[in-house]
């Protein structure tokens, strides 16, 4: 499934915040962590199970990857919800992502990044053209050097 769209959702006093609803059946059993930035990661277990088959731990690994590895797995949880669909997050995970009242769902194809509303906000800022061009060259270099699963596109799509 691809996750597309973004969602505003309220936090509840305990930490509570319902999952939108067209990602819930993909999103069952999957996984939600810090991001980058004041984002939250919520992946799928299937594409989770990826991501983890491609980070392994090593103790005599670079100390920016093992620092990478801890940040990616130690506030790492399952995602299950409630009755209401409702998915309680960890202080931590809450704490990374300033998450105080409203919550933003942002589909981004294989996962679903939430953010704070303010963070979501400074995030949709229009682009200009120049920063627009930039950025997609930047991504079309990434794609093209086999980075992620989208390697096998080419520059152009």
């Amino acid at each position: 499934m691809a996750f597309y769209g973004s969602y505003l959702h309220s936090l509840d006093e305990k930490g509570r915040v319902a999952v939108p609803a067209r990602f819930r059946e993909a999103l069952l059993g999957g996984v939600v962590t810090k991001g980058p930035g004041y984002a939250l990661v919520m992946y799928p277990r299937s594409y989770w199970d990826q991501l983890v088959g491609e980070r392994t731990y090593s103790d005599v690994a670079d100390p920016d990857y093992r620092d990478y590895l801890f940040h990616f797995f130690s506030s790492t949880q399952q995602i299950n919800w409630d009755a209401q669909g409702r998915l309680l997050l960890a202080p931590q995970l809450r704490d990374h992502a300033e998450l105080s009242r409203n919550t933003v769902f942002v589909g981004m194809n294989q996962a679903v990044e939430v953010y704070s509303e303010e963070r979501f906000a400074e995030r949709s800022k229009r682009l200009e053209p120049e920063a627009w061009e930039r950025i997609r060259e930047r991504a079309a270099e990434v794609i093209g050097q086999g980075r992620g699963p989208a390697a096998n596109l080419g520059a152009d799509q």
